[in-house]
């Protein structure tokens, strides 16, 4: 056979080939079209193989040898086109197979979608190559180097074409055991403390039911996610389902599409979406334990409701003037990517999405909303934060009446202010000096301004459950507040038991005349506390529970969205305010979070970069230089 015939061959059956992919695959819903392009394509292939294998026995010598390359190639192009038909699913009804089961068909199926490319690879790819071998020949005369040529270049396609199978093979086997190596920066969360403290603490058994399709990265990391929590805590049970192997659970479920974790507690179900795509699935399983926790307290407990004070200059009211203005009714929930009524919604949106997500409805309470009256009896909380201006005495009122009822309070305080604590002081037992804090080494540089002396760096903590993710966490890292005020326990109150539950650092001194520097004839050095958890231990009474904070500011946005270890604080504390202290504990995240550093951490990172750096490239420079030139001198 000569060259130009071996040529048209090799073109036949490519066309051949790529008949049957187009009927296949892009005329498939063109009925009068997509068999006669498999048939026709089919046959080429078949008829390539016979002339082929013909030449092949009729050959001699080191033509032999070329043509049993081009033969055995174009055999196995059958054998690989006779794979897909049992990998269709007309070519399983053509063959009248039957199975127990959906999933045992889509094994079937899967194994010879896998199998048949791979033959394809190896038997094509040699022969192409040969092809290639061939055209690049010499003369006629030259018949034993172009033998050698084309087992040569064949062989090397074949390689290559194994080591592809291999590596598909390699990752088919890695899904199949659930293992694999992730080396960029992403990482999914692991189950956390409060998430795990929930599941214990739960009545009943958590159900978790997967649908993503059989083989899919995003299920994975899921999977690892809720296996770890049942290994942690031996109260969930998961649950794996394809949604068209498993269509009886899907609509048990009441699941519509793929990428979704239904999570059942008695009955009672929540779920968390995902994409199936892990490059947009990636931000969603940095903080999928926040996610989970979040569709936990929702099956645990009803939504209860938290009453923030409005009408005296509150961040979260700072429109209110000295006569409230009408405002927009703010009574009903607010919920992330809601409409606001106002441009950027309600102020303390970072708080208020907090709020929601620990499963509280946020509402506004002023005079003109009752505060003048009575606190809601549904009130799981009120919060009083910063407030500029004294409450009326009818809103004390409310208040003390409903501490006395055991109910919690939270009140933040900012210097400059003319609310007084003095007016619930009988019902909380501390006092408050509202002069700013300042720390002249220890505080957040951003501009490098004087004032900034006034945004502290605390680590010093209690071991109150109001702050056990800051007591953890923040002895190395420590808490941001600005300019809070001091809080001290008032002796002659009796009956209440108060904890100062944040103090600040030793080097840290009250600003009293306003010029943010530390005047040794009027001010003193020292640690005192800045915030205080309260509880009534009178028997006769029901519990009562308060924190005061001599800051509000770490209620801002810009605070809680920034500095991960104060939303934790934040966290916390409205956790023991709910009387659920025991799912404090830290919500583990994967996010990028800003590096922030005090004013003595930047001088150092300063002179190292400026100096230190510099220093030790000049030194490794000499080192060599001077030892290059010892060896010289030595072998003269």
């Amino acid at each position: 056979m000569g060259m130009s015939t071996r040529s048209s061959l090799t073109w036949l059956q490519l066309a051949g080939l790529a008949a049957v992919f187009a009927g296949a695959r892009i005329f498939d819903t063109v009925v009068w079209l997509r068999l006669p392009l498999i048939v026709a394509g089919g046959l080429a292939v078949v008829l390539v193989a016979v002339l082929r294998f013909r030449a092949w026995r009729g050959a001699e010598g080191e033509r032999r040898t070329i043509d049993a390359v081009l033969a055995f190639g174009a055999i196995g192009c059958v054998i690989a086109l006779l794979g897909f038909v049992p990998g269709s699913d007309d070519g399983l009804e053509f063959l009248g197979l039957d199975f127990e089961g959906i999933r045992e068909q889509l094994r079937f199926k899967r194994f010879f979608q896998l199998a048949s490319p791979i033959v394809l690879a190896c038997s094509l790819l040699p022969v192409l190559a040969a092809e290639w071998a061939l055209a690049k020949g010499g003369s006629a005369g030259a018949l034993q180097v172009d033998a050698r040529r084309v087992r040569e270049t064949a062989g090397n396609a074949l390689s290559l074409a194994l080591g592809g199978a291999a590596l598909v093979l390699i990752g088919y086997v890695a899904s199949a055991l659930n293992r694999t190596a992730d080396f960029s920066y992403f990482k999914t969360s692991s189950p956390g403390e409060s998430v795990q403290e929930i599941v214990r603490n739960m009545d009943g058994t958590l159900e978790a039911a997967v649908f993503f399709p059989e083989v899919n990265a995003v299920k994975d990391e899921v999977l690892n996610y809720l296996r770890e929590l049942a290994r942690e805590t031996g109260n969930v049970v998961v649950e794996e389902y394809d949604r068209y192997a498993d269509p009886e659970a899907a609509a048990a479920y009441e699941v519509r599409g793929d990428g979704v974790v239904v999570l059942r507690l008695d009955g009672r179900s929540e779920r968390i979406s995902f994409s199936l795509l892990l490059s947009e699935a990636r931000g969603q399983l940095r903080i999928l334990d926040s996610h989970v926790q979040q569709v936990l307290l929702q099956l645990t407990r009803e939504r209860r409701f938290v009453y923030l004070t409005t009408g005296h200059g509150e961040l979260n009211d700072p429109l209110a003037s000295e006569e409230e203005p009408e405002q927009p009714d703010m009574t009903e929930p607010w919920r992330p990517g809601q409409d606001s009524r106002f441009d950027e919604g309600p102020p303390l949106r970072a708080l208020r999405e907090l709020l929601e997500f620990l499963n509280y409805e946020v509402r506004d309470i002023g005079v003109r909303r009752g505060l003048g009256d009575r606190v809601p009896d549904d009130a799981a909380m009120v919060m009083i934060i910063g407030p500029q201006r004294a409450f009326l005495e009818a809103e004390r009122n409310a208040i003390r009446e409903y501490l006395d009822r055991g109910g919690s309070l939270l009140v933040a305080l900012e210097p400059g202010s003319d609310f007084r604590l003095a007016g619930f002081r009988d019902q909380l037992g501390v006092d408050h000096d509202p002069a700013m804090t300042l720390n002249d080494d220890r505080h957040l540089v951003l501009t490098g301004a004087v004032s900034e002396r006034r945004n502290i760096i605390t680590n010093r903590f209690s071991a109150h459950a109001s702050v056990t993710s800051a007591s953890r966490r923040g002895v190395t890292q420590g808490i941001a507040l600005f300019g809070p005020g001091r809080i001290s326990v008032a002796e002659d109150v009796e009956g209440l038991r108060t904890s100062l539950i944040i103090s600040t650092d030793p080097a840290s001194y009250q600003d009293r005349n306003g010029n943010f520097r530390f005047d040794e004839e009027t001010e003193v050095k020292e640690s005192f506390g800045v915030a205080a958890a309260i509880e009534r231990v009178a028997t006769d009474a029901p519990d009562m529970r308060a924190l005061v904070y001599g800051d509000a500011e770490i209620f801002s946005d810009d605070v809680l969205v920034a500095l991960q270890l104060n939303a934790f604080l934040v966290a916390d504390g409205i956790r023991w305010l709910g009387r659920e202290e025991l799912f404090s504990g830290e919500v583990v995240s994967e996010e990028d979070v800003p590096i922030v550093h005090t004013r003595s951490e930047n001088v150092v990172w300063f002179y190292a970069i400026i100096f230190a750096a510099p220093a030790l490239v000049l030194g490794l420079g000499l080192t060599a230089l001077y030892g290059r030139r010892g060896k010289q001198e030595a072998r003269e």
